[in-house]
């Protein structure tokens, strides 16, 4: 039964991925991103269980993303011929924007010396360890400087789209707001950037899918998470770095690939003991709400039930398994459908208007969808705040760089012909006799 299970989901997979490279042209399109890393970290998570001390995989759990993914679809193939019938160019994915504006740099080096500020004083003051979790809530983890650190989320995901030969000291910044990221000790925020970024530039054709690039993500995870972890347990336990440690450290990371998918299994096996209010779904807007009206409480979207799966626990259930356990039925089907919907309007606007911070906004919202074999990422308050500032650059962008250039442009036409040719030493001064068009 489990194998029907899976052959289910490969051949729903395989269906959908053909319709929908049919319908939109490309292959960067929000259901290509969601299902393609959930079914390359399912088989990861059926091939470890029952193996490695991890627990037995519960294949029924398969189910909610047979039914979530034809649900999402059904918005991707309307939207398609409606794209299609008013003859949108949706295979287009190219960005125009390719030299790092000035305005950009200085932001960055902004944020690059106050955070290597914050990093400096928070080492004096704190008298935790930098690389332990209570280090990180001092370091950025509430206020002004979590705010500040989505900033850097955001100019990360813009560096790694700029960067290339000519521009090789973007690189500085990069490192820099990785550090940043490795630092707050939450992977999500080291993660979905750089797939924005990844992205980004697969969508310019500044990269291309390859077996080198598949290579080069893989060993980059790994080396996101021997760091973090290993600041975790070198430094913090003052532990020596030996085989032990390393094979410590690669256990979490197979168990971090597989939290999400093992963790929906082992709560869908044991009847949904964690299922919860709506409510939780809309996080990020009802505690905005109530911040501004001063009512109600802050919720938190933290799932408080933790399951184990053999290596350590998990309280994770992927992006449908979250969803379903705070909705029923109906409110699944209509907010999985609203979603789609959301993704594919951003992703008509990108090809559209064209521009680098449209298609910033609609790739962060598909690193949203990418991350969900790992969880429902919809209800942080990330959701309002990255786009609010993506917007913000797009303004400033427009302020110190497009509308700079035109004033130029304007100004220039504005002047009489006769006037630019005094100017110009190549032009002979008309006599009165002549005749002057002003152009």
């Amino acid at each position: 039964m489990g194998f029907l299970y899976f052959l289910s989901i490969v051949i729903e997979i395989g269906m959908l991925f053909y319709l929908e490279k049919k319908a939109w042209k490309t292959l960067l399109t929000p259901l290509n991103i969601l299902m393609i890393p959930y079914l390359v970290v399912l088989i990861v998570s059926i091939l470890i269980s029952g193996h490695f001390d991890f627990v037995e995989f519960y294949y029924p759990s398969i189910l909610l993303w047979n039914v979530g993914l034809l649900l999402f679809a059904i918005p991707s193939f309307a939207m398609a011929g409606y794209a299609q019938k008013y003859q949108y160019p949706i295979e287009r994915t190219e960005i125009e924007e390719t030299k790092m504006p000035l305005v950009f740099t200085l932001i960055c080096a902004m944020l690059f010396m106050m955070f290597a500020y914050r990093l400096m004083s928070t080492i004096r003051s704190s008298q935790f360890m930098i690389g332990s979790d209570d280090f990180a809530e001092e370091f950025a983890g509430f206020g002004f400087w979590a705010h500040l650190k989505r900033f850097c989320v955001v100019m990360l995901m813009l560096c790694i789209y700029y960067v290339n030969k000519r521009q090789a000291w973007i690189w500085i910044f990069i490192l820099a707001f990785m550090v940043v990221s490795v630092i707050n000790m939450v992977k999500g925020t080291m993660i979905i950037p750089a797939v924005v970024g990844v992205l980004l530039r697969l969508a310019s054709g500044k990269m291309r899918i390859t077996g080198r690039l598949i290579f080069v993500i893989l060993i980059s995870a790994l080396a996101v998470f021997i760091i973090a972890y290993g600041l975790a347990i070198v430094v913090v336990n003052d532990m020596e770095v030996n085989d032990k440690v390393l094979l410590w450290i690669f256990q979490r990371f197979v168990h971090y690939f597989s939290s999400g998918t093992l963790g929906l299994s082992v709560d869908m096996e044991r009847g949904f003991p964690d299922r919860g209010s709506f409510d939780v779904i809309w996080t990020p807007f009802i505690n905005l709400f109530n911040q501004i009206t001063g009512r109600g409480e802050i919720l938190s979207p933290v799932n408080p039930t933790f399951f184990f799966t053999g290596i350590s626990l998990t309280n994770v259930r992927t992006v449908f398994g979250t969803l379903y356990i705070y909705t029923t039925p109906l409110q699944f089907a209509l907010y999985t459908l609203g979603l789609s919907a959301f993704c594919y309007t951003l992703k008509i606007f990108s090809v559209r208007f064209n521009n680098l911070f449209t298609c910033t906004t609609y790739y962060y919202f598909c690193a949203l969808l990418a991350m969900g074999w790992f969880e429902f990422y919809f209800f942080h308050l990330d959701i309002i705040e990255i786009p609010v500032m993506i917007i913000l650059l797009h303004l400033m962008d427009w302020l110190f760089v497009k509308k700079g250039k035109s004033d130029i442009l304007s100004s220039s036409r504005d002047i009489p012909s006769s006037s630019r040719d005094i100017c110009s030493p190549k032009k002979i001064i008309p006599s009165p006799n002549d005749v002057v068009y002003n152009h």
